[in-house]
């Protein structure tokens, strides 16, 4: 129990005979059963586990997906066992829990799906949502959908939400105000806890020894003529800068889109998938999934992706929790990109002379080690650790006897 399962690569659609075969051949302890749609989600739940783990004793993990980017997570995931959630319909709902038989059903992140959530209940399993946000535009919260989810969000048991607008939130979709906490946000100290890959940061020491990198995350496309235009004025001046983008779509098509841009600016750039790179390119282009957490580790600075775009900023916590500051677009600030902006752990660039904006501020911290440590610092001092321990406390009360008996166990 508790090691790393490597996810199977099949379809959803089998996943309910591979469950079935799990639960046959596995022991008697209880069961914690974590659901969590993707990447992000399984990533938020993780520091809650390994406190169910603990907290409990006994209890055994079990993590439903329905991303491919959590089946394809390189090392899998480290729960007793990982796999699809198959198609949220009735019978195979019902056909889940009876080979399962959970203790707890979890969802992370306010992903909850009617069909299982409904099916949970009717067996008198305890429901509960960790780290729970819920956006201010999101359609749940919208008629007629929030007067069909209300039932389902009424019979929630317990709802940790990652901030005081997610829990009024998540009040109007009906969850009851007695069952509603308000955390904080558990992947926090996901990021916090981690340990960062020392092989990986080594394999790249020769590449960044010449001068400071800009590590930019999560890119999409609505980034790239803004960064390689930026980059270029900013190498034209300081030849030993270094550019390392990661974008948020991995594969050769993307990273072919960026080394385009890059060489209609005069740029040499090469992509990497692991390895010492061979090359002295100033622009190296990740192409190997599950790498982007540990690269933040070798910048002097970051550009988190998505500003410019219809998805808004993706994740700036990862650079935050290594001290590194932020540079973001304009659009799509969700809660922890506010609260590096209010910090001073993060810049946002503005909608019109963003490239410059961009140049800027990207030799405005090179040029000051110590302005640029104080934002770093001020970034990492914005995450808020805690909430994976007030949530599994909380969470190891819904199990037969609570927390107490557990602890005891």
């Amino acid at each position: 129990m508790g090691h790393w399962f490597a996810p199977l690569r099949t379809s959803r659609r089998e996943a309910l005979e591979r469950w079935r075969a799990w639960a046959a051949s596995r022991g008697p302890e209880p069961l914690i059963w974590v659901h969590a749609a993707s990447v992000g989600e399984a990533l938020t739940a993780l520091p809650v586990c390994r406190r169910l783990k603990s907290g409990s004793r006994t209890s055994a993990i079990a993590l439903t997906y329905t991303s491919p980017s959590a089946e394809r997570w390189p090392g899998g995931w480290p729960v007793d066992r990982a796999d699809y959630l198959p198609p949220d319909l009735p019978a195979p709902m019902q056909a889940m829990l009876e080979a399962l038989r959970p203790r707890l059903l979890i969802f992370s992140r306010a992903d909850v799906w009617p069909e299982l959530t409904t099916a949970a209940m009717g067996r008198g399993i305890p429901v509960a949502i960790l780290g729970a946000t819920v956006g201010p535009r999101s359609g749940r919260l919208g008629w007629p959908v929030r007067h069909m989810f209300r039932p389902v969000y009424a019979a929630i048991a317990y709802a940790g939400a990652a901030s005081n607008p997610d829990a009024d939130r998540l009040a109007r979709l009906g969850v009851r105000p007695a069952v509603l906490d308000v955390t904080g946000d558990p992947r926090h100290d996901q990021v916090l806890e981690r340990i960062p890959d020392g092989k990986v940061l080594r394999q790249l020491a020769d590449w960044t020894a010449p001068g400071e990198v800009l590590v930019a995350g999560s890119t999409e496309p609505t980034d790239d003529t803004l960064l390689l235009e930026a980059f270029a004025e900013v190498h034209l001046r300081r030849p030993a800068a270094r550019l390392l983008v990661c974008p948020h779509d991995l594969g050769p098509r993307r990273s072919e889109q960026v080394a385009a841009h890059a060489r209609r600016r005069g740029l040499e750039a090469a992509v990497w998938a692991g390895g010492a790179p061979q090359t002295a390119a100033p622009c190296l282009i990740v192409e190997r999934a599950g790498m982007l957490d540990d690269l933040y580790a070798v910048g002097a600075l970051a550009y988190v992706g998505g500003g410019f775009g219809w998805h808004g900023v993706h994740a700036v916590i990862e650079p935050a929790s290594y001290a590194v500051p932020v540079i973001v677009g304009p659009r799509g600030h969700g809660a922890d990109t506010i609260a590096l902006l209010r910090a001073g752990g993060a810049v946002a660039l503005p909608r019109l002379g963003a490239a410059q904006a961009l140049v800027r501020s990207w030799e405005a911290w090179l040029a000051d080690g110590a302005a640029r440590a104080r934002g770093g610092l001020a970034a990492r001092r914005a995450l808020a650790a805690g909430a994976a321990q007030r949530t599994g406390a909380r969470l190891l009360e819904l199990l037969p006897g609570g927390a107490d008996e557990h602890r005891r166990a």
